[in-house]
């Protein structure tokens, strides 16, 4: 019986040979180990560790023991502390950034975007200007900007002005989220500006036609065709922002490395100095504990977001 089906199996090994399959097989299985070995170390691996790391303490000699939920409530505890710690500031910064980011540049860039869409006065200049972060390299970007800020900009405003002691705005304390937040959202305009005009290009041009001898302004036309039919766009970059509520870190590395100010920490940068400035492995713990917990809040928010954002998608009638 053995010898049966051993013979059977030489049969369809060798009909595949002949047939070119096996090295089909063989071709798809030498592109895809690559990627799903390196899948499988550095996603399902460091994930793994990293749970189980939450429910350990370390000790400077490298001993691991077992610490329940002691981990937890202690990131709970210093994110919502009153006393402006490192982690509470964070915490902070990285919903104002988040809310920002909604209740300001969502608007801009759509507006900017419909502004270049139309090809008004000066749109080409204006694109220009928007889309050097997008080509200079980022980091020429923020050295060129610090430069700016902290010499060029108090010259200017004692020379032109007559205003001495202007304020390094990077560097002084009351300055320096508003000037990180000015930065990113100048910075973060070259990625919207590719995006949604590219979505309102693809909108019937009739539509416009039929709206505009209907006596539709340009602001109708905004407002009632393109915001309802680029739905779909706008709600992928709202649900990418809310998946990344906690991850963003701005250009605070770009202009700080790991010595800037508590004023402007936020959560991904956060993660990365105590990851990258920690001696030995005793904060991994307290660090991969706040990772799950952001990871607990962060999930559902996303869900939700999409959720809500499906059910009101003006779209989903049209199909």
């Amino acid at each position: 019986m053995k010898k049966d089906v051993t013979e059977q199996r030489k049969s369809v090994f060798r009909k595949w040979k002949e047939s070119g399959k096996l090295a089909s097989v063989g071709f798809q299985i030498s592109i895809y180990a690559f990627p799903l070995t390196l899948f499988a170390i550095f996603w399902i691996g460091t994930n793994i560790n990293s749970i189980l790391l939450a429910f350990q303490d370390v000790a400077f000699d490298g001993t691991k023991t077992w610490a329940g939920f002691h981990n937890f409530v202690d990131f709970i505890r210093e994110m919502a502390s009153e006393d402006g710690t490192l982690l509470s500031t964070s915490f902070k910064n990285s919903i104002k950034m988040f809310l920002i980011n909604l209740a300001i540049c969502m608007p801009l860039y759509l507006l900017f975007s419909f502004y270049i869409f139309k090809k008004l006065f000066a749109n080409r200049f204006i694109m220009i200007v928007i889309m050097v972060p997008a080509i200079v390299s980022e980091f020429i970007i923020a050295m060129v900007f610090k430069r700016f800020v902290g010499g060029a900009l108090p010259s200017i405003a004692k020379s032109v002005f007559g205003l001495s002691g202007f304020p390094d705005l990077l560097t002084d304390p009351k300055y320096t989220f508003s000037t990180v937040i000015f930065y990113m959202i100048w910075t973060s305009f070259s990625t919207s500006l590719i995006i949604y005009p590219n979505a309102m290009r693809a909108i019937d041009p009739s539509l416009f036609e039929s709206a505009q001898m209907d006596g539709a302004g340009w602001w109708t036309q905004f407002w009632k065709i393109i915001l309802p039919l680029i739905y779909p766009t706008i709600s992928t970059f709202l649900i990418l922002g809310v998946s990344g509520l906690f991850l963003t870190a701005g250009p605070v590395m770009t202009f700080y490395m790991y010595g800037a100010y508590p004023e402007v920490y936020t959560m991904g940068y956060y993660f990365t100095v105590q990851t990258m400035t920690a001696v030995g492995e005793s904060t991994y713990p307290f660090l991969a504990a706040g990772g799950l917990i952001l990871t607990l809040v962060s999930c559902p928010l996303t869900f939700g977001t999409k959720f809500a954002l499906d059910r009101f998608d003006p779209t989903r009638d049209m199909a």
